[in-house]
């Protein structure tokens, strides 16, 4: 199986600002990914994930005050953010203009979180850009966290697969939030960081599902 496989910082920042698409590790799983800020680099990933179109993608970014200059966050978001990043806790936030539509819902909001992954941190950095973090996989198949198991075909296929001896720790994925105001959360997917984990740090949690 040939594909192009590099542990060069400087190589996949190259792919990333020249809108391309590569494989990385997170800090949960092996990621996929790209700028997200290009429409071009969001319908390419689509395409290889077989991704429905009304699904967006998240994003990861290396810092907080990195993710501040594509998203609006309000004071409660910020909390949170404050306590949990970097960490595998997702938020919904309002989209600044400069990131690519497939990233947003129909409300305008993405789902970002600052990675405590140091190469992928890094390479948000390097690149000035978050970076689309969705799975490495084909839509509807196993999320990996061990290289080896990762599809073949989605190998050749994306333009590098960025390895720096930092592997995923693999696991549950991160947990995806939206927040209410007045201390309530929204808890979209429950993942890495329980509904416990929450609500000991003081936020009264809601399930979607406890919506009806």
């Amino acid at each position: 199986m040939e594909f192009n496989m590099s542990g060069s910082i400087f190589q996949a920042v190259q792919i990333i600002k020249s809108e391309k698409i590569l494989i990385y590790p997170t800090e949960t799983l092996w990621g996929m990914g790209g700028t997200g800020t290009s429409k071009a680099v969001v319908q390419k990933i689509r395409e290889l994930k077989k991704r429905p179109v009304h699904k967006p993608f998240p994003l990861i970014a290396g810092t907080l005050e990195q993710a501040r200059s594509f998203v609006a966050m309000d004071p409660e978001s910020l909390e949170l953010a404050g306590q949990f990043w970097p960490g595998p806790v997702s938020i919904l936030c309002r989209a600044l203009d400069m990131l690519a539509p497939g990233v947003r819902d129909e409300q305008g909001m993405v789902s970002i979180r600052v990675t405590p992954h140091q190469d992928a941190a890094r390479l948000c950095l390097d690149a000035g850009t978050p970076l689309i973090a969705t799975s490495a996989n084909i839509s509807g198949e196993k999320s990996c966290a061990v290289f080896e198991e990762l599809d073949s075909e989605l190998l050749r296929k994306v333009d590098m697969v960025f390895e720096h001896g930092h592997a995923p720790a693999g696991g549950l994925p991160s947990t995806l939030v939206r927040v209410f105001g007045g201390g309530k959360i929204e808890i979209l997917r429950e993942g890495r960081i329980s509904r416990q984990d929450l609500e000991s740090r003081g936020w009264e949690t809601v399930y979607k599902t406890d919506h009806g």
